[in-house]
């Protein structure tokens, strides 16, 4: 074995060591929240420290001081008066890197990548013309009760202008792989708070009156979905929102029964990506060979190329694939691959995606119970492009207005439906799609 081989292994076993050095501590560290003493803090704070500077991808830590910044934040973390003021600094520390998927979780957020949880409302919000305007609420949630609906924009929370509640939630975020992620990490910010807490929240639009409703921030795991349904024209829809083994199956039976469309929409707007192996498995319907995907690349140089498999029956229809600035990580990955092989028309909501595409192998158990994502490897699609900073543009841009969140219209996949209903398709047709000249 080479000196340069050497080095990789040593270093690849440093940082599974330092995954599993919860190990060394109490068990009772692992699973329930230790009070920070001043011992603990700072055992948190160089735990955080060297996993990042033994495994972060990039060697230069993007340009950032990754000593200075331990030496700048030990006093303050000394000084933490409890578990929120240290997770605030380690966060700080953390986000100088600009690196949406380096992340440091709180026990009391009780990250588990195999389970993603977390808090919620029963609403989603997004910038929509310039304001912070609800998309989404949750069917037969206390905020649907309470008359909250798509289209209302957000005034207030408990009291704050919505403008100083981002302002807040901005600085708690920090810098993130993109503008773009950093707007959406902090659109989601604003309803953050401890679990079974509550929160007054002001809504209405221009000449309607207010709402004021009172919304609990619950602890809900989030089930990753495959929905699938006809649309007009006979062209197939599905919709998956994460990648993981559970719902590989549930893929299948959905191209399985979509297979005689006419054309297919794969909805991947509100999917923050998951499992490398399983984007994998959905893009292998897609390609009737083995397909390189892109390249996975550590710090020491080590390349590893993600490919398709062979799949006895693929779709062979024309594809669109919807996207916004909430696709990241491996649902960008195969947005990307799809666009750049011209097997795929992206549509989006926004300028691009998140942004926010590089690997994570692991996540680390800190000594009080909390976790630790590094982003251990970068990424490049077949054709060299990186992803992390940058996004998928899309091929066709359908903006996101006030009006067809209230009157209930998806204008994206309206589009898309009349996109695919015009394509001439012949069944010996050429599996790739370009963007319709219009």
């Amino acid at each position: 074995m080479n000196k340069t081989a050497t080095l990789t292994t040593r270093l690849f076993l440093l940082c599974l060591a330092i995954g599993l050095l919860v190990g060394l501590f109490p068990a009772s560290h692992a699973g329930q929240a230790v009070p920070p003493t001043l011992k603990l803090r700072v055992q948190v704070l160089e735990q955080v420290w060297t996993s990042i500077n033994e495994c972060y991808y990039d060697r230069a830590f993007d340009g950032v001081d990754w000593t200075a910044q331990l030496r700048a934040m030990r006093p303050l973390v000394e000084e933490a008066g409890d578990r929120q003021a240290l997770y605030r600094l380690l966060r700080k520390m953390v986000g100088t890197l600009g690196d949406a998927h380096t992340r440091v979780f709180s026990p009391d957020e009780a990250f588990d990548r195999n389970r993603p949880s977390g808090i919620t409302t029963g609403v989603v919000v997004r910038p929509v013309e310039g304001a912070a305007v609800i998309t989404w609420v949750e069917p037969g949630s206390e905020a649907a009760r309470q008359g909250l609906r798509p289209g209302l924009q957000i005034k207030r929370i408990d009291g704050l202008p919505i403008g100083k509640a981002l302002e807040v939630a901005r600085e708690d975020v920090g810098p993130s792989s993109s503008p773009l992620a950093r707007e959406v990490l902090s659109f989601e910010r604003i309803f953050y708070g401890p679990r079974d807490t509550s929160l007054e929240v002001e809504v209405g639009n221009q000449g309607s009156e207010a709402i004021t409703a009172i919304l609990m921030r619950r602890f809900v795991e989030f089930h990753r979905r495959v929905t699938t349904r006809w649309l007009p024209h006979d062209i197939g829809y599905i919709e998956l929102t994460g990648f993981a083994p559970e719902v590989e199956r549930e893929f299948d039976a959905a191209i399985a029964s979509n297979r005689n469309s006419r054309g297919l929409i794969l909805d991947l707007r509100n999917n923050g990506g998951g499992f490398v192996s399983t984007v994998t498995k959905v893009a292998s319907h897609f390609f009737s060979g083995e397909t390189e995907l892109g390249v996975f690349t550590t710090r020491q140089g080590k390349a590893t190329a993600r490919r398709t498999e062979r799949l006895r029956n693929v779709y062979r229809g024309p594809v669109v694939i919807l996207v916004s600035a909430r696709t990241a990580s491996g649902a960008e990955m195969l947005a990307a691959a799809m666009q750049e092989r011209q097997r795929a028309t992206v549509v989006g909501t926004s300028a691009s995606t998140c942004g926010c595409l590089v690997g994570v192998s692991r996540s680390i158990s800190l000594a009080d119970g909390g976790k630790l994502n590094v982003s251990d490897t970068d990424f490049r699609t077949p054709r060299g492009r990186r992803v992390e900073g940058v996004g998928v543009p899309p091929n066709e841009r359908i903006e996101l207005r006030i009006v067809d969140l209230t009157e209930g219209r998806d204008r994206a996949l309206e589009w898309s439906v009349e996109f695919l209903g015009r394509l001439e398709v012949p069944a010996d047709a050429d599996l790739s799609i370009q963007r319709s000249n219009r």
